[in-house]
């Protein structure tokens, strides 16, 4: 690993000029507001589960105290200790863990209660903001060993761009005013080489470039302290090193929140260097450090000096393909797969026809993101694969605001906007969940309302109300994980056929009550295990059913796996459904064991990789 001051790893230091710029436009966006969600559906009790989390965790007096301790100001007495590092290290990431998922909820879900506490929470931190414009929870002169420039102001920008978008009448002026501090501040040529995850700076500012109070000075700032040509040459060239051996810091699954800013980048400025990198970045990840069912197959391995050679090696590698499953594997982080998710989302906006970007978000969704969420209780940090699931021993855990509360929460409050996007020429029906949305057609306003109670059953029906005729096109996903084609019918009578990894364009004048139906197949996929927890002698495979990664839960061995005495090329013979419980099977000869669904498993002990038994041969 060359030494962070070479040359060779220094960012751009110069930057564009804005008239050079020719911005990209999405094809399709992500609605901000006027998705309804379906009482029956899987999402509407994650986000209710989610405010339940946020209003039963930290106190507003209790995430303001750094802030007041930074402004010199006295505070009333703290409800409960600060939490070591999160409140002590990275001061100000409660608060900017809290703006987060409570703007990201306000827009879909109003509760009072959580918009009161969001409000209070920015006028306090408007109470301490400096004359300069300076607002963070940290003094602006930290030391070079620290995480707060990059981390715990990402969270906390990112936080009142939700809020402005939330409708909070003060986040935008917040977040402009420290913008204009920030962009000249001294420390920036070093910001990319501070402690641990630094590379997350860069999305703080270029959301704060493509929010409504963005300038272009912004994203300039971003192109000179954090752009790096030589990592965007080894992304677009698909060199593995360029994940598991970033040399600034830590490899880690954050890197995937850089990917972000960079495509923020080519959005902003049209420059194809930034797309191609981006492309091959998603390539690396999805082809060497993506589980089975979504979750990030790489997590931290800080770089060390060998007291012996001199020379910096990792700890805890993750090299390519290496997929870790257990807890000692330290894979998995939620959060890691949340900007998964809103990586594949801006890919998605600009290719809204490639299947494939839905098909990552759909699987880290119902895989990753519900499966860690602890009922409105706190949110998991690992989706470990085999053994037993976080806090599956502690009867009491508590919120703490880790790295994976944060992203976690801010994941649950933005469900909504994953399930539809709105394109000039109509909507793209990306996932099947019960719900109803409002968008504008041109100069008409329309709605759908998709009925289904998908994945537990395959049927689907969007129902359109509209005032007027309304000439649109529905853009409907036919999955990749789909068994067969998928015929669609409008009003009961068969108009087209989807093919499976596609989106098929439904083109007509609707009328109100109209009504598209379609039936998705689903059935069992077998991927076999490829990673390092190999057991000698012994096959290991998962199953998945449609886009759903199925657990076999049950009894451990001395192993510390599930042992499966058949061929997985022989399911269909031994597994069977479960009657009165969707998506749940049976194994033929085998009553201690069953799969269900990831997301379902609780506290029991499981594992997605079983053992085949008898060996194999």
């Amino acid at each position: 690993m060359p030494e962070i001051s070479a040359d060779s790893l220094r960012t751009r230091l110069v930057a564009s000029d804005p008239s050079t710029w020719h911005p990209v436009a999405y094809k399709a966006v992500a609605p901000t507001g006027g998705v309804a969600l379906a009482d029956d559906g899987l999402f509407k009790p994650v986000m209710e589960n989610n405010i339940t989390y946020l209003l039963s965790s930290f106190s507003v007096n209790h995430m303001l105290v750094p802030f007041r301790m930074r402004a010199g100001q006295p505070s009333p007495p703290d409800d409960a200790p600060q939490v070591p590092l999160w409140d002590t290290d990275l001061r100000g990431s409660s608060a900017g863990r809290f703006m987060m998922g409570a703007g990201n909820t306000l827009r879909w879900i109003e509760n009072p209660e959580l918009r009161r506490r969001l409000n209070e929470l920015i006028d306090g931190i408007e109470a301490c903001r400096e004359p300069n414009g300076y607002v963070l929870a940290y003094p602006p002169d930290p030391p070079f060993r620290c995480e707060e420039p990059n981390y715990a102001r990402s969270w906390f920008t990112q936080g009142l761009i939700e809020a402005g978008i939330a409708g909070n009448p003060k986040a935008y002026a917040l977040l402009r005013g420290h913008a204009d501090w920030f962009n000249h501040w001294d420390m920036l040529p070093n910001l990319i080489y501070y402690d641990n995850n630094s590379a997350q700076g860069h999305i703080a500012s270029t959301r704060t470039y493509l929010s409504p109070v963005g300038k272009p000075e912004d994203l300039q700032v971003a192109e000179k302290y954090y752009v790096m040509d030589w990592w965007m040459d080894q992304l677009a060239a698909r060199h593995p090193d360029a994940v598991w051996k970033y040399p600034l810091q830590n490899p880690h699954s954050y890197l995937v929140t850089s990917f972000e800013a960079y495509l923020d980048h080519y959005r902003a400025t049209g420059d194809r260097r930034f797309l191609d990198a981006m492309v091959g970045a998603w390539d690396l990840i999805h082809d060497d450090w993506e589980h089975v069912g979504g979750s990030m197959a790489i997590c931290e391995c800080q770089w060390q000096r060998n007291s012996v050679t001199g020379k910096m090696e990792l700890r805890h590698p993750f090299p390519p393909g290496s997929y870790f499953l257990s807890r000692e594997g330290h894979t998995g982080e939620t959060c890691g797969s949340v900007f998964w998710i809103k990586f594949n989302q801006r890919l998605q906006q600009l290719y809204p026809e490639e299947e494939k970007y839905t098909a990552e978000i759909e699987k880290s969704l119902y895989n990753v993101c519900l499966a860690n969420q602890l009922g409105g209780i706190t949110i998991r940090y690992h989706a470990f694969l085999q053994g037993r699931k976080d806090f599956a021993d502690d009867p009491h855990p508590a919120p703490v605001s880790s790295c994976c509360e944060g992203q976690g929460t801010r994941l649950f409050g933005s469900l909504p906007e994953y399930i539809y996007s709105v394109a000039p020429d109509g909507l793209y029906v990306n996932l099947f969940e019960g719900s109803t949305i409002h968008w504008r057609q041109g100069a008409q306003e329309a709605a759908l309302r998709m009925t289904t109670r998908f994945p537990f059953e395959p049927q689907v029906s969007l129902s359109v109300m509209t005032a007027a005729p309304l000439r649109s096109v529905i853009h409907v996903r036919v999955p990749s994980w789909a068994s067969g084609d998928v015929p669609l019918s409008v009003n009961g009578r068969r108009i087209a056929v989807g093919r499976p990894g596609s989106y098929c364009a439904i083109d007509r004048t609707w009328s109100d009550g109209d009504t598209l139906s379609f039936t998705l197949p689903m059935d069992f996929r077998v991927t076999e295990y490829s990673g390092v927890d190999q057991i000698a002698g012994h096959r290991r495979f998962a199953i998945e059913y449609g886009p759903i990664l199925l657990a076999a839960a049950g009894p451990l061995d001395s192993r510390s796996v599930v042992s499966i005495a058949h061929r997985p090329e022989d399911l269909r013979r031994w597994l069977k459904p479960i009657p009165g419980q969707p998506l749940h099977f049976a194994i033929e000869g085998d009553a201690e064991h069953e799969y269900l669904p990831y997301w379902e498993i609780d506290r029991q002990t499981f594992c997605v990789f079983p053992v085949t038994n008898p060996p194999s041969t």
